[in-house]
């Protein structure tokens, strides 16, 4: 009887291994920020493409709960998952500041910063049916792992998600070392998505 351990087995030598600074993160672009697009040639986008490290994966739980029977208990799966940690991204500045703008015309949008006030949908706009709830300020962003190719491997993908905070940009005359930011979001569901599945583009 053969051992099915053996049948299909999966390698990991030391040269199959993924690297740390081979990421990229792609946000479709929320339905707040495709509103302004007309106005804003910077936000004339379907999504955003950042070069982004420092990037952690949140811890993925599902408790346990504990029964009690008799004089003794047992552990069983609670079947449910606590909120995630909030997601908090490094990444690159380009050359023209446009990921650094969108991601601060978003939070602009959540909160305008002349008139303290929500700039989302209006009420005409809502009662037309043209979004109004949460999910307008929401989107899907996934962070890829790239094998040595450049190619996606496996994505990350964080859905619900939207921007919570945007880091700030330290400026030295005396150095040309290149311009980094860092930014933070709360999503809802975290899912994986394979090689196989993964859109390219």
């Amino acid at each position: 009887m053969s051992n099915p351990i053996c049948e299909n087995p999966i390698l990991n030598s030391p040269l199959n291994s993924s690297s740390k600074d081979k990421f990229i993160m792609v946000l479709n672009m929320p339905y707040i920020l495709q509103q302004y697009a007309e106005d804003d040639d910077l936000l004339n986008m379907d999504f955003l493409q950042m070069s982004v490290h420092g990037t952690i994966v949140p811890t993925i739980t599902i408790p346990p709960v504990e029964v009690r029977y008799g004089g003794q208990s047992a552990n069983v799966s609670s079947h449910s998952r606590p909120n995630y940690e909030p997601l908090t991204i490094n990444f690159i500045i380009d050359n023209q500041y446009k990921n650094y703008y969108v991601l601060w015309k978003w939070l602009a949008i959540l909160n305008d910063p002349k008139t303290s006030s929500y700039e989302g949908s209006t009420t005409e706009q809502r009662s037309l049916g043209k979004s109004g709830n949460i999910h307008e300020y929401q989107t899907t962003l996934s962070i890829m792992s790239l094998d040595e190719y450049n190619k996606p491997v496996i994505a990350f993908n964080y859905h619900n998600a939207f921007i919570t905070s945007l880091g700030g940009i330290n400026y030295s005359y005396r150095d040309g070392e290149i311009l980094e930011s860092s930014a933070q979001f709360a999503f809802n569901q975290l899912s994986l998505v394979n090689q196989k599945k993964i859109n390219t583009f």
